[in-house]
């Protein structure tokens, strides 16, 4: 008679074990040098010994996965990243243009005083090595721009030619005429602009008029908000 032996519970278990594929654990170990410094290592030969009594045993938090559910978390998470990585790239060149957007505003644009509908425009005149600041009042109706005697005098302006112009009420006035060596607004400069010299009540025009003779060709917008005088490339 033959006898069939049983297993014991403990050897299936072990056959079981030793079939059955068993989850990949990554533990890794912490501890906190003397200065404080949390430090983090795979093998715990790799902590100093004085250490090694605060060591702390930590664990992958998919480690109870299966290895295939494991990995598609591990995937999942890197996927995440990506997409914030490239959502935080994209913000960044966006931040970047908007700024640099804003400066060329910036660059390209002048301040102005504002008053009512009149726009005061500062303008730096220089003739020959005298320059001086005027505040000039912006006038498309003008044919040249037009500068007081005390603007004058401080560009050491001598001899002139004299013409006749006409004026807002049908005068015509006998003034001076001369080509300055430079005039400026802004990141807008132009050489050689011709300006006349008019006596006119003080206060009524600033310290003369910005004309066609320096706006022909030039393309603005005026932001009353700001007083800013925006030169269009």
């Amino acid at each position: 008679m033959t006898r069939h032996l049983r297993p014991e519970p403990f050897l299936l278990l072990l056959l079981l074990m030793l079939i059955l594929p068993m989850p990949c654990r990554a533990e890794f170990y912490s501890y906190e040098d003397s200065a404080g410094t949390m430090h983090f290592v795979e093998d715990l030969s790799k902590i100093p010994r004085e250490y090694r009594q605060k060591k702390q045993v930590r664990k992958d938090k998919y480690d109870d996965m299966q290895e295939e559910d494991r990995a598609a978390m591990l995937e999942q998470e890197r996927l995440e990243r990506d997409a914030k990585k490239k959502g935080e790239d994209h913000a960044r060149r966006s931040r970047k243009a908007a700024e640099q957007l804003a400066q060329l505003q910036e660059d390209l644009s002048s301040p102005v005083v504002i008053r009512g509908r009149q726009v005061f425009v500062p303008v730096r005149l220089r003739n020959g090595n005298a320059e001086t600041e005027a505040m000039l009042l912006l006038d498309t109706g003008a044919t040249s721009s037009v500068i007081t005697p005390e603007v004058a005098s401080r560009l050491n302006i001598g001899e002139t030619d004299k013409i006749k112009v006409s004026v807002v009420g049908g005068r015509v006035l006998n003034v001076k005429k001369l080509v300055v060596t430079e005039m400026q607004v802004g990141p807008v400069s132009r050489e050689r602009q011709e300006v006349v010299i008019i006596s006119q009540p003080k206060g009524t025009m600033g310290d003369g008029l910005l004309g066609m003779s320096f706006l022909a060709g030039l393309k603005y917008t005026i932001d009353f908000q700001r007083q800013r005088l925006n030169w269009i490339p």
